[in-house]
């Protein structure tokens, strides 16, 4: 068993990860929409601009009540901070302003289906650092796939900031849930 603290350990999907990023950094600037408009993009203008202003529309946050709370339960919504990560001031803030409850996952988690997500009593987002983009109004959770193509997106458009925030997200994950999740719920902690 390896008793280095977590931090020191180098996951194993590490390498795939940066060459993602790397890829994608490369790919942005190779991108149409890094090279010089044509007169026949001027009728994509609208489209454009229409995108661009939905990022920030579409992007989510540990820091704010519309993320954190499930409108969809009738019960309280729960926040999951790995077991072996202090909550930080914001989380503790979200507590009382959202009426949240926050919760700590029972064990370190340093591969998939070491949590059943059943015996946790509830299900409930889990924390992430940054704020990331999500495929559609209707989601809060960052999922896996759908970042990939987002953060290709949000590169294309410049928002660089947006997608190192997701990226290291996924090092968050791997990090201290074991893998990058199909999405931040308890229950893709299978």
């Amino acid at each position: 068993m390896d008793e280095r603290p977590s931090r020191q350990r180098i996951p194993r999907l590490w390498v795939p990860s940066v060459l993602l990023l790397a890829i994608c950094l490369v790919q942005a600037g190779l991108s149409p929409a890094a090279s010089k408009a044509t007169v026949g993009e001027q009728g994509l203008a609208p489209i454009r601009s229409y995108i661009a202003a939905s990022w920030d529309t579409l992007t989510r946050s540990m820091t704010k009540c519309d993320t954190v709370v499930d409108p969809k339960l009738a019960e309280r919504s729960i926040l999951y901070l790995p077991a072996d990560f202090p909550a930080p001031p914001a989380v503790a803030q979200i507590r009382k302003k959202c009426n949240v409850q926050v919760e700590h996952l029972p064990v370190v988690i340093t591969g998939p289906g070491q949590v059943d997500p059943a015996k946790l009593g509830a299900p409930g987002l889990l924390y992430l650092e940054n704020s990331y983009v999500v495929p559609g109004g209707r989601f809060n959770e960052m999922y896996g796939w759908d970042s990939y193509f987002i953060i290709r997106g949000l590169l294309a458009d410049g928002r660089i900031d947006k997608a190192r925030a997701m990226v290291e997200n996924f090092f968050f994950e791997i990090e201290h849930y074991g893998t990058i999740l199909n999405a931040n719920r308890t229950y893709f902690l299978t």
